[in-house]
């Protein structure tokens, strides 16, 4: 038991300080991966076993997720304006519960392109087309006041789907859900 609470202690200061996992451990508990709503879930790749009774990954979450080709996981740094919006590059980071997409580094700032398709999450792989002024308004709830987020949406972690055209405005963003 104090061993457990040390490894979880341990782990605490790790990220508290950024730094990334590469291994996951069965035994430990991070309280679904994710502080502040600050990730989102990917499941594991399809060559990783699970090896605990609750379904979890093993000691190895195996190959961390891989993307469309033009696609980017991002984090939102702040509230969306109209037009345009700051974010962190998410990678995903090994968990006992999954693999979590944290942003990382200094925020970019990314301008929509005129015909941004938008889309919110209404649960496990379930979105839903909006207007991608929508999209922006449940996006700064979401940070700043998850109370106004009225069903069928709730927030999840701040993570986003993007991708952008050759001239790095963004084409499309799909919010990601997580449990």
């Amino acid at each position: 038991m104090k061993a457990t609470r040390r490894l979880v202690g341990a782990l605490a200061v790790v990220a508290a300080l950024g730094g990334g996992l590469t291994a996951c451990d069965s035994d430990t508990n991070t309280a679904g991966g994710t502080t502040g709503g600050a990730g989102a879930s990917a499941k594991p790749a399809d060559g990783a076993k699970g090896g605990s009774p609750k379904g979890e990954p093993g000691s190895d979450c195996g190959t961390p997720p891989q993307l469309p080709a033009g696609h980017k996981m991002v984090e939102i740094a702040v509230p969306p304006s109209k037009g345009s919006m700051s974010a962190k590059d998410a990678k995903p980071t090994c968990t006992p519960n999954d693999w979590i997409y944290h942003g990382q580094g200094e925020a970019k700032y990314y301008i929509f392109a005129p015909e941004t398709k938008a889309e919110i999450a209404l649960g496990s792989g379930k979105t839903k087309d909006v207007p991608v002024g929508e999209l922006w308004m449940h996006a700064g709830d979401c940070l700043t006041n998850q109370s106004a987020v009225k069903q069928p949406y709730s927030c999840s972690g701040n993570i986003y789907d993007i991708t952008t055209n050759s001239e790095g405005k963004v084409t499309s963003i799909k919010e990601i859900w997580h449990p």
